[in-house]
Formats: C-alpha cells, sequence, structure tokens
C-alpha cells in the first residue's frame, strides 16, 4: 500500500513540476534577440531594460506570493 501512495505522490509532484517547466520554456513572442552585429539606440536599450526590470519584479512578486502561502501553512502563529 505504501509504494502505491508513494507513487501516486511522485506522479503528482512530478506532473506539476513539469507544467511549471513547460510555461517556463515557452519563448515570449515580443522580446527581442540580442544580435551582436547591431547597435541599440539609447531609446531602444532603456525600453529593453524597463522590460527587463519589470518581468523580473513579476517574478519577485509571484515568488513572494508563493512563500508567503507555504509560510501561512508552516507558521501557527506565536
Amino acid at each position: 500500500m505504501r509504494i502505491m501512495i508513494t507513487t501516486a505522490v511522485l506522479v503528482l509532484v512530478m506532473a506539476s513540476h513539469s507544467a511549471d517547466a513547460k510555461d517556463r520554456a515557452a519563448p515570449a513572442a515580443g522580446n527581442p534577440k540580442v544580435s551582436a552585429s547591431k547597435p541599440y539606440t539609447a531609446e531602444e536599450s532603456a525600453a529593453m531594460a524597463r522590460a527587463a526590470r519589470a518581468k523580473a519584479e513579476a517574478q519577485e512578486r509571484i515568488w513572494d506570493r508563493k512563500m508567503k502561502t507555504i509560510a501561512r501553512g508552516i507558521c501557527t502563529g506565536c
């Protein structure tokens, strides 16, 4: 019985990880590819920096939300 439960839990964990990996592996349609042969203007460079900063902040907010959810489940209060 333990083997069946362990197998079921492992399948569920692996399925959730593979779903996350598929989402991360999908390339963003609007992101320009970096090319060494084409110099960027200051405006293009600033726009790419803003986009990268916004993406990093969004990922950090998602991470913080996940950690708050986990911590809420673990912490029982003082």
